[in-house]
C-alpha cells in the first residue's frame, strides 16, 4: 500500500489514561518508527483505524466510497440494560461496524457480547500491548500492593479495594490516579498512600514499587493497566468478569486467591518476565497485516 493511515484519534501525548488514547498514542510511535505515513485527514488515507465512535460516519462513508480499507477497533461492554448515553454510543457502534472491512476486537470477552449485536463475519481478536521500553522490569525491590485508575465509577470496585485494605492492615498500599474522586476516603488509612494522577511514565516508575498489583475492576473489557502491570513485572490480582484474565493468564491469580499471590510473588515474577507478546510493536503488526 503506497497511500496513508489515518488513526481516528489524536496522537496526543500519551500522558492521560484511557484506552484508545494510549492505542493511539502507541500506533502512531509504531508507524513512524516504522516510516508509514500517517495521515489526519480520513478523506485522504488508504486505510484507516476506526475506534468504537471516534469517527465522522459520514467522513467514513465517504473514504468508504473511494476505497478506504476500514479496520474498526473495539474495546466495549455490551449489556442488555445500559443508560440512554450508553445505548446511543453504541448504537453509534452498530452503525458505524457496517463500514467495516474487518473487525478487532480486543479480547473474547468483548467478541462474545459484542459480535451478536453486529453483522461482521471478518473478524479478529487482537490483545493490547504496551511499549516495553516505558513499562520494563528492573528487577528492584518493591514494597506495595499496587492500584492503579483514571476513573472512579462503580465497575472499578472500588469498594473491594477498600475491604481489602482494612483486611490486610500489614500491606502497604500505593493508589495511583483519581482516588481523591472517590466517594471513599482512602486517606483515612495509615497504610495507603496516594500519588494523585499521573502520567504514563510517572505510572512506569510506580509500577517499579510494587509487588503485585490489585485490579477488582468488573467487566473490564481488556485493561492497558493490566498489560503495562504485567511488562513491568507486576503480577496482577483480578476480577474474574471480563477480559482481563485473557491479558493475565499466568502472571496472576483471581481476587479470591490473593493470599496465594502474596506468597508466589517470585514464581509470577518469572512469568511476567516471559511476555513478549504484549509488546506494543508485535500487537501493531497484527493491525498492519490486515491491511497490507
Amino acid at each position: 500500500m503506497n497511500g496513508k493511515i489515518h488513526i481516528s484519534l489524536k496522537q496526543g501525548d500519551g500522558a492521560s489514561g484511557g484506552g484508545s488514547n494510549t492505542f493511539s498514542w502507541n500506533m502512531h510511535r509504531h508507524l513512524k518508527k516504522s516510516n508509514i505515513r500517517t495521515t489526519a485527514s480520513l478523506l485522504s488515507a488508504s486505510a484507516a483505524i476506526v475506534i468504537a465512535d471516534k469517527v465522522n460516519p459520514y467522513l467514513l462513508w465517504l473514504a468508504k466510497k473511494k476505497g478506504c480499507f476500514i479496520v474498526h477497533r473495539l474495546d466495549e461492554h455490551f449489556q442488555e440494560i445500559e443508560s440512554a448515553g450508553r445505548r446511543k454510543r453504541h448504537n453509534n457502534i452498530v452503525r458505524i461496524n457496517r463500514l467495516a472491512d474487518v473487525t478487532v476486537f480486543q479480547s473474547e470477552f468483548v467478541r462474545n457480547n459484542v459480535l451478536p449485536n453486529l453483522k461482521t463475519r471478518n473478524w479478529k481478536i487482537i490483545i493490547n500491548g504496551a511499549d516495553p521500553t516505558v513499562f520494563r522490569d528492573y528487577q528492584k525491590e518493591r514494597h506495595y500492593v499496587g492500584h492503579v485508575t483514571n476513573s472512579v465509577g462503580d465497575k472499578k470496585r472500588l469498594d473491594l479495594l477498600e475491604k481489602t485494605i482494612i483486611k490486610y492492615p500489614d500491606e502497604s498500599f500505593l493508589l495511583v490516579g483519581n482516588h481523591p474522586k472517590s466517594s471513599i476516603d482512602f486517606s483515612r488509612y495509615p497504610n495507603v498512600k496516594m500519588t494523585g494522577p499521573a502520567s504514563k511514565k510517572e505510572v512506569a516508575n510506580y509500577y517499579q514499587m510494587m509487588k503485585c498489583l490489585y485490579f477488582p475492576s468488573e467487566n473490564d473489557p481488556c485493561p492497558n493497566t493490566a498489560v503495562e502491570a504485567v511488562l513491568s513485572g507486576v503480577p496482577v490480582c483480578y476480577n474474574s468478569s471480563g477480559g482481563t484474565v485473557e491479558i493475565v493468564r499466568n502472571c496472576g491469580l483471581p481476587l479470591d486467591q490473593f493470599d496465594s499471590l502474596l506468597n508466589s510473588l517470585q514464581e509470577f515474577r518469572g512469568n511476567c518476565a516471559s511476555r513478549d507478546d504484549l509488546h506494543f510493536d508485535l500487537v501493531a503488526q497484527k493491525y498492519l497485516d490486515l491491511i497490507f
